[in-house]
């Protein structure tokens, strides 16, 4: 009865690209709460996407696919199959475009809305046009508009993540350290080669930022061996203030919901088009965003309030933008 009473009583929206992505999916997800107070939404996603919404304010349930871990191969594709199966959605959103989310959302069983340019998009009930030139938020609010019409224009597009108080005060016993209230977040990694600036750069803007308004610089990012090389370069690059404790590594020794914590106390996050940069708007820091082989036709730019966001880049260059993500080598 329950079914007949609200043809929307069981969501679930798919995304489970790059952590990035995943950020920025969260205005989606808050607009589709907005729109459906009672429902219960379900949000497939990768393990660290499960932790970047965790707390969420939209009471979505994240469901953990670690389809390039524990959850690799056509063992881990059934199991979540399974999963979604037996959730029986009335209602797919389909934001990610890969083949295998598709057919997830096909077999989850409910009316799927996709993007029309998506791999298995002939699976989908309802294909929609993506906008070129547009935010990727604004992009995905695409199927609230297909769905709902005038219900959801007029709907926030920023980014929005929360943090527990246990974060908050992780966060705050790590910057306990620092000489001065406020700081300046670097960012210097990406899981792109050629969306990392080098970090002999990134070495010289610390000292040089330090020079000028004498804030300790404060390094973040995940645990992977290209972040940490990347922050042990930078460090090389800045002996200064290595040598006068003004600068602070935290790379890999924060987990997601601390790192939201940091960010959020920066006066400033500088951050190649990554993950960290979605996630400092996400929590409310101004950022500076230093940007590559993507460009602003892309949508990946900084989506902030105004006067919350900056870009840096080289414009002219007839190579951008060399690819969606970025290459682990400059194709040229």
């Amino acid at each position: 009865m329950s079914k007949i009473a609200n043809p929307e009583n069981r969501i679930l929206v798919i995304q489970t690209a790059f952590l990035g992505d995943i950020v920025l999916a969260s205005s989606f997800l808050n607009n589709l709460r907005n729109l459906c107070r009672n429902s219960e939404i379900r949000f497939l996603t990768t393990p660290a996407g499960a932790k970047v919404f965790d707390p969420n304010p939209m009471g979505v349930v994240a469901i953990p696919y670690d389809k390039r871990g524990n959850d690799a191969g056509f063992g881990g594709f059934l199991r979540i199959a399974r999963e979604l199966g037996n959730f029986a959605p009335d209602l797919v959103f389909c934001l990610h475009r890969s083949l295998r989310s598709a057919l997830l959302a096909k077999i989850s069983g409910g009316k799927i809305y996709g993007f029309e340019d998506a791999a298995g998009s002939v699976l989908f009930h309802h294909r929609v046009k993506r906008p070129k030139g547009v935010f990727e938020a604004e992009k995905n609010h695409q199927l609230l508009l297909a769905w709902k019409g005038s219900e959801a224009e007029g709907m926030s597009a920023f980014p929005l993540l929360s943090f527990s108080e246990k974060d908050r005060q992780e966060g705050e016993a790590l910057l306990s350290r620092l000489p001065a209230s406020s700081f300046i977040a670097i960012a210097p990694s990406s899981v792109w080669a050629t969306k990392r600036w080098p970090a002999e750069y990134f070495g010289d803007l610390a000292e040089r930022l330090w020079d000028r308004f004498a804030l300790p610089i404060v390094l973040v990012g995940g645990r992977e061996p290209a972040d940490l090389k990347c922050a042990s370069e930078v460090e090389m690059h800045s002996p200064r203030l290595v040598e006068q404790g003004a600068i602070f590594n935290l790379v890999g020794k924060t987990g997601i919901g601390t790192l939201k914590s940091v960010l959020s106390r920066a006066g400033l996050v500088i951050a190649n088009d990554s993950a960290p940069l979605h996630i400092a708007i996400a929590v409310g820091a101004p950022v500076l965003g230093i940007f590559g082989p993507t460009t602003r036709e892309l949508g990946f730019f900084p989506n902030a309030p105004v006067g919350k966001s900056a870009v840096a880049e080289i414009g002219g260059l007839a190579c951008r933008p060399c690819g969606l993500h970025g290459h682990h080598q400059c194709p040229q």
